[in-house]
């Protein structure tokens, strides 16, 4: 089975778990907290997808950087590292975090320019991406990259909208190569 396939499953059942509990929030602050820790230790992520440390290995340092996780949250990743699967719990947190952001209509914006944008611009991007997916809130996450040249991307809802200097001079390449 893929990842996202187990990953989504195990997400989908805490999801609803945590619903039924009322511990919705609670559940989604461990699990950003667990995707902040896998995207900050890459050594966390190989600690769990390795198979030299043994299950009560695992399961003991799980233990010690959850202490103060929701006891739904810590039962999920115990039965994770009980069944194997210890190498999809950062899938989870991602998966989890998508499904709660999906419920409360919360969009994750992601742009990239070459420089850092105004709060005029980011207000301007907000309010476009409101208008585009009628969504109640908006998260943006910049991102500067110097290959950009000038312009901007902004992915969204599965969508990219590219106005860098590079895409257009790509274009302008393709339509002079094709003349």
């Amino acid at each position: 089975m893929s990842e996202q396939r187990v990953a989504s499953r195990y997400a989908k059942a805490l999801f609803d778990k945590a619903v039924e509990d009322n511990a919705l929030e609670a559940v989604k602050n461990d699990m950003l907290h667990l995707m902040e820790l896998s995207q900050e230790s890459r050594d966390f992520v190989l600690f769990l997808e390795s198979p030299l440390y043994k299950m009560a290995v695992k399961k003991n340092a799980i233990e010690k950087l959850t202490a103060s996780y929701h006891p739904l949250s810590k039962g999920l990743f115990n039965l994770m590292i009980d069944k194997f699967r210890e190498a999809y719990i950062p899938a989870v947190g991602n998966l989890f975090i998508q499904m709660y952001n999906r419920k409360f209509q919360i969009m994750d914006v992601f742009v990239t320019s070459a420089v850092e944008l105004s709060k005029e611009t980011l207000s301007n991007i907000e309010k476009y991406v409101v208008e585009q997916t009628q969504a109640k809130s908006v998260v943006l996450n910049t991102q500067i990259n110097s290959r950009v040249i000038g312009g901007l991307t902004i992915e969204f809802d599965g969508k990219i909208y590219d106005s860098t200097v590079v895409n257009q001079l790509n274009k302008i390449k393709k339509e002079l190569q094709i003349a």
